[in-house]
Parts: structure tokens; sequence; C-alpha cells
């Protein structure tokens, strides 16, 4: 038997004193139940964090006896049906192809057979291809002609610039290859090279890997720039990143034609923006910057001090530290609103669209532009409520199906939006996420909280391309925790550019079709048999996709 609101109203000419008490009684304790609720849930929310605390102790003493502990693997209910569902046919990517399509013949050998009998006639040749590489030290010595002139001045033979230092190209390229593509730790390159028979020492190896790279930052910024500014959609996020032996931060953007790193001591909105704003130094506060003030709540006595047109106020941080001195801008909360309105309107001014989607996990620095919101995170939402009754859990279940379902049909719609089907999931999402369930606080907040970031959530009607989780930004990531934990962090700034740059250059030759070796080897031989990056984004942006 549940308590509600009495149906049926009595007329105050009808109310006898005793149904007047009763009534109030009623009344009191509907509120009675209803604060227990809250109290229930807010204690449960409150065991649920302790339990996960006592895990953790448990898990750090299971550490400490070196003991194994018990692996958490968790079942994803994402797509379970498409996942379940068999389907007809070979499985992906196991038909069978030619290799003979693609075999070029590097070397000839002919096999005579053994204990050829007298009178034998030649007929022919079978072919038996044999893959092979070949992996060995080759040292070249180059003989530079010197002349002397009547004058007396000596003329010296030029090294081609792709030698210019002790070690080739190929050595240069196999050893970044084997560092940011497959992950080799610089002691173990070193001993492979050695093993080959090349004389290098763990310094050397430490400076082809750090030094002298400012051509592959400026592709990298590049690539940064131009994915922004052809971009419709950028998916985002950020992982820990160890520099110097203090915890900082590592900062993911990207879609499906780049990729983009950079690791900071911040993850704040300020540090964000700053990225989106690139190699640029200048501080503009435009028409975009005043929107984004007036959201912020900036107080009317700083915003009227400020003026808003396309110009740049000034290079630096310094510079603008001293412009807000000059405005008597010096509370701490005003020179932050300042500040990201400032970093904004000048990436603006550079090329970033205000128009761009920005797709998250719901982490706030990333809610600016037109922001869009990971499904599978605002589902977790549900996921950490732990229903009191079997009635509680029952709803918790039965919307969690429903918010599959529907997560299917926005599937659907993307291989074939039409208006009609825009407005009817518009309608279907108010149909489920607002509804209310009685006596159940935690699953009426989480629904609410739906509601409030409906517009971040259906992003995908008015884009269909636009992903609905942040898979891809995770997956970029992966890369570099997997780098972290077999390096650990790094301690030089230029080893920290290194990372950044040559882990968002291979990620970016991948999605793009590109081999990282070729594209290792084009950059230090010159021979620009890969182009240049950023000019394929824009190509690839600018093309059609196939119908």
């Amino acid at each position: 038997m549940t308590l509600e609101k009495l149906p049926i109203e009595i007329p105050e000419t009808e109310r006898t004193p005793l149904v007047n008490l009763l009534l109030n009684l009623v009344t009191e304790q509907q509120k009675i139940i209803e604060n227990q609720q809250q109290i229930i849930e807010k204690q449960q929310q409150t065991i649920a964090k302790l339990e996960k605390k006592v895990t953790g102790l448990d898990e750090q003493l299971k550490a400490a006896k070196k003991l194994k502990s018990k692996p958490k693997i968790r079942p994803s209910t994402l797509n379970q049906e498409e996942k379940n569902s068999k389907k007809e046919g070979k499985r992906a990517g196991s038909e069978k192809r030619s290799k003979k399509l693609s075999f070029v013949v590097d070397e000839e050998r002919i096999v005579e057979p053994e204990d050829l009998p007298i009178g034998a006639t030649f007929n022919s040749y079978r072919e038996y291809d044999v893959q092979e590489i070949v992996l060995k030290r080759h040292n070249i010595r180059f003989l530079l002609a010197e002349y002397l002139t009547q004058s007396g001045k000596t003329i010296v033979g030029k090294l081609p610039r792709e030698y210019l230092g002790h070690y080739g190209p190929t050595l240069r390229s196999f050893t970044l290859y084997q560092h940011h593509q497959c992950r080799v730790p610089q002691n173990l390159i070193l001993e492979e090279l050695r093993e080959f028979g090349v004389d290098i020492s763990a310094g050397q190896i430490n400076r082809i890997l750090i030094e002298n790279k400012e051509s592959f930052h400026a592709e990298q910024n590049q690539v940064l720039q131009v994915g922004l500014e052809t971009a419709q959609y950028i998916h985002t996020d950020d992982t820990g990143a160890r520099h110097q032996g203090q915890n900082g931060y590592c900062t993911v953007i990207g879609n499906d034609l780049f990729a983009h790193f950079s690791s900071t001591n911040s993850k704040s909105r300020e540090n964000y923006l700053r990225i989106l704003r690139g190699s640029h130094e200048g501080f503009v506060l435009n028409e975009y910057s005043r929107s984004y003030l007036e959201q912020q709540q900036l107080p009317a006595c700083h915003l009227s001090k400020l003026k808003f047109d396309h110009k740049v106020i000034c290079e630096g941080d310094q510079e603008f530290c001293q412009y807000l001195e000059s405005l008597s801008i010096t509370s701490q909360q005003g020179i932050k609103l300042v500040t990201e309105a400032a970093l904004l309107g000048s990436a603006i001014e550079h090329g970033l669209s205000p128009d761009l989607i920005i797709l998250s996990d719901g982490a706030k620095q990333f809610a600016i532009l037109v922001h869009a919101l990971c499904w599978v995170h605002m589902e977790r939402t549900l996921r950490r409520l732990n229903g009191v009754t079997a009635q509680q859990r029952q709803e918790i279940e039965q919307v969690q199906n429903t918010l599959w379902a529907y997560y299917r049909e926005l599937k659907t719609y993307q291989e074939q939006p039409t208006i009609q089907e825009r407005e009817r999931l518009e309608g279907r999402f108010e149909e489920i996420f607002g509804q209310r369930y009685p006596h159940h606080y935690g699953l009426n907040l989480a629904m609410k909280q739906f509601c409030a970031h409906s517009d971040e959530l259906l992003r995908v009607l008015d884009l269909p391309q636009l992903p609905l989780h942040t898979n891809a930004a995770e997956n970029d990531l992966r890369e570099y925790v997997t780098r972290r934990k077999i390096s650990g962090g790094t301690r030089h700034e230029a080893g920290r550019m290194a990372r950044d740059t040559f882990t968002g250059l291979k990620k970016t030759c991948r999605k793009l079709g590109l081999s990282f070796w070729q594209y290792l080897l084009s950059r230090f031989t010159f021979d620009l048999s890969v182009p240049y990056l950023p000019d394929v984004i824009r190509a690839r942006a600018t093309t059609p996709a196939p119908t």
C-alpha cells in the first residue's frame, strides 16, 4: 500500500474537527515519508562511497601482501541486443585476399634440382614467393671532395640534407617508429640497435627522439588549426600525465580525421581555451566574448569597463594582466572570466567556428560553444542508483531498458534522418525522461538531469554524423595511457612536447589511412611521398561523403 495525496477533496463546510485532524495528520505523514526517502537515498550514496573506499583499502592491503585481487569485469548493456543477435555470413575481415596482387619481386634466385638424371630437358620455372626483411647495420662513409681555388679559397662538397648528423634518416625513423608506434622504451631501443651493430649511446637515442623536432611540432599545430577550421564537431577528453614527478593532464581534441594531444599542468577551462587558440598569443574581446561573459554572469561593474570589437587587445599573458589591472579588474573570479572570454574571442578570430559542436563526457571545462553530451556517461547516473525496494530496482531497470531502446532509435535516425523522425524523437525524449516515480527520489533526480541536458543529448538531431558517445576520444587517450604505463612520465619539456606531437601525428596518420612509417621516412628524406597532413585533412573535409 502506498501513501499518496487524497484523490477526493472534501469541502471545508462538510469537514468535522476529526476529519480536519486526520487530513492534517496524513499531510504531515506524507511530508515525513518524502523526507525519509530523501534521507535514505543520501545514506545509500554515502554507504556506496564508503563501500568503494573500503574496497580500495582492501585492494591496497592485498597489494602490500602481494595477493591477487578479483578482477572487476562488468558486462556492457550498450547495444546488447545487437551484440547477441547472430548475423548471417562470415565474420568481417575473414575473407581471403590475394597476396599476388601486391607482391613486388626484389630478388630472384634460381634453384636447380639435385641429382638431375641424364637426358632431362628444361621445362619451365615454378614460382615460389617468400617475403623477407633485411635488418642490418649499413654504415656510409661520405668522401667530400675538396678543391682549392687560385685565390686560396677551399670548396668542399656538401652532404645531402637528409644525412646532416651522424645517423641516417632510416635509423632516425626506425628509432621514432619503435618508440612511438611500437611503444619500445629507450633502454630497449639502445639494446636493439647495439645488437644490430650500431655504435650509439643512450644520450644519442634521447636526442634523436626529442631534439630538433620543430618541423614536426609545426605540422602538428597546423593539424589542430586546420582540423578545427574544417570540423563540424570534435570529441575531447583528458587523462592524467606526469611530468617532472608532478601530476598533470593530457587533453585530446580530434574527430575522424585528426587527433591532437596537449599535456599541461591544469585541466581548467582556461587551459582548454588556450589549446583551442593554438599557437596564437593574442587576446581578443569580441561579441562572442560579450555573450560568454553575460552567460557567466560577470558583474555589471566589470562588464561596463570592457570594449568589444575584433581587435587584438594585447600579446602575451603579462600584457593582458596589466590590461586588467588598468581596468581595476582584480578579483579572482573577474580575472578568470575575462581571461576565458578573451581566449575564446581570440580562438574564434583565428578560425574556430562558433557553431562547432564539442562532444564530451560532461566535464565542465568542455561546456563551451555548442556542447554535446555522451549518452554512455549520462546513463551512468542510472547505473549508480541502488534501489531500496524491489519496486525501485524494477523501475531503474525499466528506465535503463527504455533508454537503450531510444538510443538505438537515434542510431537508426543517423542512417536515414528525416524531419518527421526528428520531431517524433524529440517528443519521445519528453515521454521517457519527463516521467516521475513516486517515492523514488534518486531516480527522479536522474530524470531531471536528463531533461536539463536534453539539448546537449539531442545534438545528433541537428548533425546526424555526430557520434552518440565519446568512445573515439577514449580510444585516442588509451594510446597515451598505455604509453604512460610503459614509460612513466616525462622529465624534459622537449620530451613532453615530443610525446604529444608524435602521438598526435601517429593517430592522425592512422585516421587518414596513411603509414606512420612511410610518414617518418618521408619527413626525414624530404621526398614528400606522404603529403603534408593538414592539406590531406582539408581535402578530406571538403570532399563530399559517398552516398
